[in-house]
């Protein structure tokens, strides 16, 4: 009998990779995509040694039109169950002095992407009346700081395009989540300039770990949740700003950040 096929962006560390381990785990076999060669090639062989689940790896750079080809074709025609578009990267820094490129490429990896690859596996999931769409989003879309305009208005895409979608599809069998992480022990914050010493909880603020966030947001999608905001803290915090006026909002977020973030103006790729 075949094994349900699931597909991971981005799963060579962090979320992704904590996906990959949970599909494994229930016995689902994996199509997982990353750049760094030997680290999702370690991801992929420990999955296969503890689950005895087939991995496929797929090297690409969700970026370039040329990568996201490479994983269409490597999935079209595949029973695919399952979609988790994982990819992405950070970058921060005024609007007005960002690069061009680091614009292009976080459009590219989480709206051009997600688009396409959901747009590949979609008719063989309505055809079958079943199959899943995981979007990950991020807290960032409902609190946005200063610094963080591009990659709060892509996650944003992803959210509003994800309630969209699943109302295309209703009626269809097919399932589209999106998850809001809030802070999650990955390499993303330390690339971004967090040392691991500084990545800790503070009142309100609360870290969670990648493994937290999956089996959170995967028990969100069993009650049938479009959106997913994994951790009691986080959902608590995002409702609370949710109340703030947006006047008022704007300029405490914009003293918190100079507060305690002390923003970079020139913004970086990670």
């Amino acid at each position: 009998m075949e094994n349900k096929t699931t597909v991971i962006t981005g799963a060579t560390s962090g979320i992704g990779a904590a996906y990959a381990h949970k599909f494994g785990e229930l016995g689902y076999d994996l199509v997982i995509t990353g750049r760094r060669k030997e680290t999702i090639e370690s991801v992929a062989a420990g999955i296969r040694e503890k689950y005895y689940v087939r991995v496929e790896v797929i090297l690409s750079e969700l970026s370039e039109a040329e990568g996201v080809s490479k994983v269409m074709e490597s999935i079209k025609g595949k029973k695919i169950e399952i979609l988790v578009n994982n990819a992405g990267f950070g970058a921060t820094g005024l609007y007005q002095r960002s690069d061009p490129a680091v614009m292009e490429a976080l459009a590219n990896v989480n709206v051009a992407a997600p688009m396409k690859l959901i747009h590949t596996v979609l008719p063989g999931m309505v055809e079958r009346g079943s199959g899943t769409i995981i979007n990950i989003s991020s807290e960032g879309v409902f609190m946005i700081v200063p610094g963080n305009a591009i990659y709060s208005g892509v996650k944003a895409f992803l959210k509003t395009f994800t309630e969209g979608l699943h109302m295309d599809l209703m009626g269809t069998g097919v399932k589209v989540m999106a998850v809001c992480p809030g802070l999650t022990h990955t390499d993303f914050h330390e690339k971004m300039g967090m040392e691991k010493g500084r990545q800790v909880d503070r009142g309100p603020v609360k870290w969670m770990s990648p493994e937290e966030v999956v089996n959170l947001s995967l028990k969100d999608l069993e009650k049938g949740r479009v959106i997913s905001i994994p951790g009691l803290h986080t959902r608590m915090l995002t409702r609370f700003l949710g109340l703030i006026p947006r006047k008022s909002y704007y300029k405490f977020m914009y003293g918190f950040s100079q507060k305690n973030f002390k923003r970079k103006t020139d913004q970086v790729k990670k």
